[in-house]
Parts: structure tokens; sequence; C-alpha cells
């Protein structure tokens, strides 16, 4: 696996107030590099961009990572250049498993896009307290750098 650079940008609407959040970390305002292993490889950036009426902070990520995309990350490389970004809708339920996710704009790689919908499946993020039933969604755009 390759370590990845997560940074989400959470704006609280009706404040005016930007709060910066990096996943993998608890309350940070930067961006934190996930270095789990001795080498620099991918790196993934993750911006959530929440509904208009949001008065919430979306839960962190913790360690998301993109696996399938780094199989396959020379045909990235020759096919949309030093990054790819897909837009999607992430929905997290109370213990923090991923519920869904869900295209809203394409990388223009149809093979980026599903790898990158089987990995976010697989993520975790910090548990929120509510009912099993309840479900938090944000629209996110996903950043992948493969490794150069």
């Amino acid at each position: 696996m390759k370590s990845v650079l997560i940074s989400t940008i959470v704006h609280r609407l009706g404040l005016g107030l930007g709060l910066a959040l990096a996943l993998g970390a608890c309350a940070t305002t930067g961006a934190s590099t996930l270095d789990r292993e001795p080498h620099a490889g991918s790196r993934v950036q993750l911006d959530l961009v929440p509904h208009a009426d949001a008065t919430r902070v979306f839960p962190a990520a913790i360690d998301p990572r993109l696996p399938s995309a780094d199989r396959m990350s020379h045909q990235i490389l020759a096919e949309l250049g030093d990054a790819a970004s897909i837009e999607v809708k992430l929905c997290v339920v109370p213990d923090g498993s991923v519920s869904s996710v869900e295209v809203l704009s394409s990388s223009r790689l149809a093979a980026f896009d599903d790898s990158v919908m089987a990995d976010a499946m697989h993520w975790r993020f910090a548990p929120q307290p509510g009912p099993a039933t309840v479900r938090t969604c944000e629209r996110a755009t996903i950043t992948y750098r493969p490794a150069a």
C-alpha cells in the first residue's frame, strides 16, 4: 500500500468561517501525511463539499487508501496525467462504515472511477452518535496522484 495525503476542507455555512480537518487525524487545521510505510507513494486528496444547509461536521476518515488505483497507476498516468479527480457522494453510518458511494462527476477513466468506488466502500470514518438508521452524506472530490 502507498501512503496517502488526505486533506478535507469543510465550510461552516452561515458563520462564514472555514474549518479545516485532516482526515486520519483529529481536529487539525492542515494537511496530514499518513506515512505508515517507509517510502513515499501515491497521494489522495479528499475535499468534502457540505450541503447548503449543513451545520454539522462530516466524520474524519481513518487511514483511507486507494489500493485498486495504486495497481493501475501507470494507466492513470498515461491517460489522465499526474492527477485524477472524481466527485462523489459519500454516505457514512454512525458506526463509521461507508453505506454508499455515488459518482457525481467522472474522472473520464471508467476503470479509475470503479476503483475509487470499490476502495471507498472499505474506508472507515470516526464513529458518530446516533441511531444505526441515520446516514451522514457529503459531496467529496477525491484527487489521486500516482507515485512517479
